[in-house]
């Protein structure tokens, strides 16, 4: 097989302890990659010093702290190959990565865009990959993808042409930028994910996904940008599926962060917007805004009991002035539209 040029584009910001892990893991591939692009994004760690035995392998980029879709961006700018594949300093690749991925865009000229599975790093090793032919193909079409981003960005990989027709990421948000740039792609090319776990995925605490505004902003800019640009063509109850997706995933991240009142509400404004159940493989079980329904109203619940004990516990007692059990309800009304 010939070896189409491969450009990868590396953003970082003060993560100099694991971007050298990501580095190694893109010069150990099976096929290597005919550059790798690091933008340092402003970072104030020991990033630059780290870099310096890779003086010779890597291009080196600095810009001030500008957010990682401008990094990015960047990155894409400076790209020589004709495919761009990306990958996010703290994750790392299989040795295989780049090697399979070619491989199955020379078997299906027609994809614009392939993805892979993820592990979860560093718990979870890559498994044992078989040589011979591939693994299945699973496409991922445009209605499926403006409902849920089915892409790990540090898995991605796009021909050049495809990804500068469609622009850049947007640094207007600081979540769920990448999965506006993969709809544009959608429209363009053939997208699809490689069955295959060829990614070592990092969770970090405090990311972006894991912060709940921020999150929501991300999502309905995206869902936005669709309506100002026409894209839905039609599609009226795709629309409002999609309205009410964003809202149950973001009840979600509510959820996972407490904001039990903020998470039911959302749940109701899902339902408004589209009152039919999600397909199963758009959702973790069946049923799960009702049963989701049911745990915010729990959390609710837990919350104020929680509330009224501690006021209860703290307020003076038998000097006639006040009642413990009035201030305590009083207080428990007060907060009860409170997360």
């Amino acid at each position: 097989m010939s070896t189409p040029p491969v450009s990868v584009v590396i953003p970082t910001y003060n993560n100099g302890r694991f971007l050298t892990e990501a580095i190694e893991s893109a010069l150990a591939q099976t096929v290597p990659p005919r550059e790798i692009i690091v933008v340092d994004d402003g970072s104030t760690d020991d990033t630059r010093e780290r870099l310096h035995p890779y003086s010779t392998l890597v291009t080196y980029r600095f810009q001030p702290n500008q957010g990682v879709s401008a990094a990015r961006n960047l990155g894409m700018r400076q790209a020589s190959g004709e495919f761009v594949a990306f990958l996010d300093s703290d994750d790392v690749w299989h040795p295989r990565k780049l090697e399979l991925q070619l491989a199955t865009f020379q078997q299906w000229p027609e994809l614009g865009m392939l993805g892979t599975g993820a592990v979860d790093w560093p718990d979870q090793p890559f498994p044992e990959i078989a040589s011979g032919l591939l693994n299945g193909l699973r496409l991922v079409t445009w209605p499926q993808l403006v409902l849920k981003n089915r892409f790990v960005t540090s898995s991605v990989m796009v021909r050049s042409d495809i990804l500068r027709s469609a622009g850049d990421f947007d640094v207007s948000v600081k979540s769920s930028e990448e999965r506006d740039l993969w709809l544009q792609i959608a429209e363009r090319a053939t997208a699809a994910n490689l069955d295959l776990l060829l990614l070592g995925y990092r969770s970090v605490p405090g990311s972006l996904s894991k912060q709940p505004r921020i999150s929501q902003a991300g999502m309905m800019s995206t869902l936005r940008k669709l309506d100002h640009r026409g894209a839905w063509k039609g599609r009226f109850w795709l629309r409002r599926k999609s309205y009410g997706y964003m809202c149950h995933a973001y009840a979600f991240v509510c959820m996972d962060n407490k904001l039990y009142f903020e998470s039911l509400l959302n749940l109701l404004k899902s339902f408004a917007w589209y009152p039919l159940p999600f397909q199963r493989d758009e959702v973790r079980t069946r049923l799960e805004r009702p049963k989701r329904l049911i745990i915010a109203a729990l959390g609710i619940l837990r919350l104020r009991g929680n509330v009224a004990g501690r006021l209860e516990a703290s307020a003076p007692r038998g000097n006639g002035l006040v009642d413990g059990g009035r201030l305590a309800a009083a207080s428990t009304s007060s907060t009860a539209n409170q997360p």
